[in-house]
C-alpha cells in the first residue's frame, strides 16, 4: 500500500492532509458550502482551523481540532482541548470508527473525518453518518521524538517544573530518567517546533505551554502510559483504599483517588497508582492479588522529581489529569475540568 508521509516539521503536515479531505467528503456527502479559513485568530487557545459550514442563510463557525486517529484513550484529552476554544470546536479526524462515533454523538461533540462520517446537532443543522470506511492511502505519522514515549517523560518534567528548561542537561535527565543525548535531541525538537526560546544572554524559555499540555495529554495515553502498567489487581475488600497510606512503600495514588481528594467532586471506582519499588509488600499488606479484570491498576513511576504540594501521598497533578481524560468516560472528563481549574493553571501561565 502507498503511504503519504508527513511530518510535523513539513510546511504541508498531516494536519492539513487531513483537514482539506474531510471537508471535500463533507461537502461530498452532505451537499452543504464548507470552507476552511486561511488563518484561525490566534487569541486565547489556538484552534488548528477554522470552519464556516453554510445552511442557506445561516453560517456555523467552528474552531477546529485535528488528529490523525481518535481512540477511547485519546477522547477525553480532545474533548478538553475543544473546551480551550474561544467558539464551539469540531473534532477534524482521518477516521472516527462507529464506537467513537457513537460516543461522541452521546456527548453532543461534532466532527468530521475524511472517510465522510460526520455528526452536527445545531438546529436546523442536523447531521449524522457513521460506519463510513476509509478508503485510500494510509497517511504515515512521523513523529518528533519529543512526542515518543523517553521525549513525553521529557516534557511531563518541564510542563510540572517551572524553569527547567534552563537547568543543565544533565539535571534535566536525571529528573525525566532517559539519557542526556536523548535530553539534547528533544529539547532541539522544542526548539524548532516552537516551545522554546532562546533569551539573551544563554537563557531558555518554555512557550506556549497549554499548548504543550494538550499535546502531551494526547499521547500519553497511547505513547508513554503503556510501557508503564505492571498489571491490573483486586482486592479482597473493596474499600481498602479509603483508609490506606503507602507512603512507605513508596507507592502514591493517581486517576480517580488522586482526583477526588484534590476536588471533592468524584466517587472513585477504579483505583490507580504509581511506584518506583517492588510491589510485592503492598500486595500482602492489603490482600490484593492479581486479576485480568480487576479495578486496581499499578504502574511504574516514569520521573524522578517531586512537586511541592500539600497532599504528599500523590502524583504530580498534571498526571491525575491526564490519567481522568484517558478513561474517555464522562464523569471523569468533567472531574479532569475542574481539577485543570484548580491545579494545573498555574503550570500552564506564561510569564
Amino acid at each position: 500500500m502507498n503511504k503519504e508521509e508527513a511530518t510535523e516539521m513539513d510546511p504541508e503536515n498531516k494536519k492539513t492532509i487531513i483537514l482539506h479531505k474531510a471537508i471535500d467528503m463533507f461537502r461530498k456527502n452532505t451537499g452543504l458550502a464548507a470552507e476552511i479559513e486561511p488563518e484561525p485568530h490566534h487569541t486565547g487557545y489556538a484552534a488548528d482551523a477554522v470552519i464556516r459550514i453554510a445552511l442557506q442563510d445561516l453560517e456555523y463557525i467552528y474552531d477546529a481540532a485535528i488528529k490523525n486517529a481518535i481512540s477511547r484513550a485519546t477522547l477525553g484529552g480532545t474533548i478538553r482541548q475543544l473546551d480551550l476554544f474561544q467558539r464551539k470546536g469540531i473534532i477534524v479526524a482521518r477516521y472516527v470508527t462507529p464506537q467513537i462515533a457513537d460516543e461522541l454523538k452521546k456527548m453532543n461533540i461534532p466532527f468530521m473525518d475524511t472517510a465522510g462520517n460526520v455528526h452536527i446537532n445545531e438546529p436546523p443543522l442536523l447531521i449524522f453518518i457513521k460506519g463510513n470506511k476509509l478508503i485510500g492511502a494510509d497517511l504515515t505519522v512521523i513523529r518528533p521524538r519529543a512526542f515518543r514515549p523517553a521525549g513525553l517523560q521529557v516534557l511531563f518534567a518541564l510542563l510540572c517544573n517551572q524553569s527547567l528548561e534552563n537547568a543543565p542537561f544533565r539535571e534535566i535527565a536525571k529528573k525525566t530518567k532517559v539519557a542526556l543525548g536523548t535530553v539534547c535531541m528533544v529539547m532541539n525538537d522544542l526548539k524548532k517546533l516552537n516551545y522554546i526560546i532562546e533569551i539573551p544572554p544563554g537563557k531558555r524559555r518554555l512557550i506556549r505551554k497549554k499548548d504543550l499540555l494538550n499535546r502531551w495529554i494526547t499521547a500519553y495515553p497511547e505513547q508513554l502510559r503503556p510501557k508503564q502498567i505492571i498489571g491490573l489487581y483486586r482486592a479482597e475488600n473493596r474499600d481498602w483504599w479509603q483508609q490506606a497510606d503507602m507512603r512507605d512503600l513508596n507507592i502514591f495514588w493517581g486517576g480517580e483517588v488522586a482526583a477526588a481528594q484534590l476536588t471533592e467532586f468524584l466517587k472513585p471506582q477504579n483505583i490507580t497508582v504509581y511506584t518506583n519499588k517492588p510491589v510485592g509488600e503492598f500486595l500482602l499488606r492489603y490482600r490484593i492479588r492479581k486479576d485480568p479484570q480487576g479495578d486496581i491498576e499499578i504502574l511504574r513511576m516514569f520521573w524522578n522529581f517531586e512537586i511541592d504540594l500539600p497532599h504528599k501521598n500523590m502524583v504530580p497533578p498534571l498526571l491525575i489529569y491526564a490519567d481522568l481524560l484517558a478513561t474517555g468516560e464522562a464523569r471523569n472528563i468533567e472531574t479532569a475540568r475542574i481539577l485543570y481549574e484548580k491545579e494545573l493553571d498555574r503550570f500552564v501561565r506564561e510569564d
